[in-house]
């Protein structure tokens, strides 16, 4: 069935809109901001009949035991997604762990050093932490997404400088970088699952 859903004007409408709203969230990957949705259902629907249909959502997800609509603001952008709350916690117990990805303090410090000095040098890292950082630490974050190359220093070798990324601050549930915990708080935890 490859039928766009019709909204009609009426009182159906509001009803519809809420339902199509909640199957993309539902099949979205990560949140979906107005802007996504707008675009997603279509250029012709309101900001405020999206709201509308997100108020409505609000109302019968705050009524769900096990299912929560989590409205956040991340990186300046007010974004929606539908998550599992704690209450499915014991039932997801019984089943298979998943997997979590397991990260060396050596990952963490480095990832902690470029984002509390970024823009900052491979060297830069190596000085601070007093050994050389392995190249597949560096590797590992650019494939998760937490940094990126910025440019390069204006200093002889034009060394590459560093900086997270948009995705860092999602992973991690942030809204700038001015909500990170101090460095040293930071460190002492050693590894982390994420």
């Amino acid at each position: 069935m490859n039928q766009e859903l019709i909204l009609e004007p009426g009182a159906g409408r509001q009803a519809a809109l809420a339902a199509l709203i909640e199957a993309l969230l539902l099949a979205s990957e990560g949140p979906l901001a107005l802007a996504d949705l707008q675009r997603m259902v279509g250029s012709e629907t309101s900001i405020a009949a999206l709201n509308a249909a997100l108020n409505q959502l609000q109302t019968q997800y705050d009524a769900h035991p096990f299912i929560d609509l989590e409205r956040r603001e991340v990186a300046g952008v007010l974004s929606w997604r539908l998550l599992a709350n704690d209450q499915i916690a014991p039932y997801l117990a019984r089943s298979e762990a998943p997997r979590t990805s397991r990260y060396s303090r050596a990952v963490l410090e480095t990832l902690a050093l470029v984002a509390w000095r970024q823009p900052v040098t491979r060297g830069e890292i190596e000085m601070v932490r007093g050994v050389a950082v392995n190249p597949q630490i560096i590797r590992t974050l650019v494939e998760r997404g937490w940094i990126r190359s910025v440019g390069h220093k204006d200093s002889p070798g034009r060394p590459e400088l560093l900086g997270t990324t948009a995705q860092f601050l999602e992973d991690f549930g942030l809204n700038s970088l001015e909500a990170l915990p101090t460095f040293e708080d930071f460190v002492r935890q050693g590894t982390m699952d994420v």
